[in-house]
């Protein structure tokens, strides 16, 4: 993985361009190293969850954002909280894994694996 500008002692990924993610419709990328990970744009934030359902291993990425930070699985409409992981309504009992994210000169960072489920750090 690539150490981010703002940095260096950390391992951080240019995955994208802000301008590449479009308010409301979510982003699918993946890290060097095979990680699936979900951009969703809210006004002027840009926020990174793991990009698979954990009730049924579906691409978050194909979903909708319903509501501000509120992302929807397309599979069977579990919904998550995009800022911290969070389960907001089921069939999903468990919390997504959330990533650190930095947007810096237009382009969007993620702070790779060492990132927890539900966290942000």
């Amino acid at each position: 993985m690539t150490a981010g500008p703002a940095d260096r002692a950390t391992t951080w990924e240019r995955v994208a361009a802000v301008d590449q993610i479009e308010a409301a419709f979510p982003l699918g990328v993946t890290l060097a190293d095979g990680t699936r990970v979900c951009l969703v744009r809210d006004d002027s934030a840009v926020h990174a969850v793991e990009d698979r359902c954990p009730h049924r291993d579906f691409a978050l990425s194909g979903g909708d954002v319903v509501a501000p930070c509120v992302l929807e699985c397309p599979w069977h409409g579990a919904r998550f909280d995009v800022r911290t992981g969070e389960v907001l309504q089921g069939p999903a009992t468990d919390a997504i894994r959330v990533y650190e994210v930095r947007v810096e000169a237009g382009a969007v960072w993620v702070r790779g694996a060492d990132s927890a489920p539900g966290t942000g750090s």
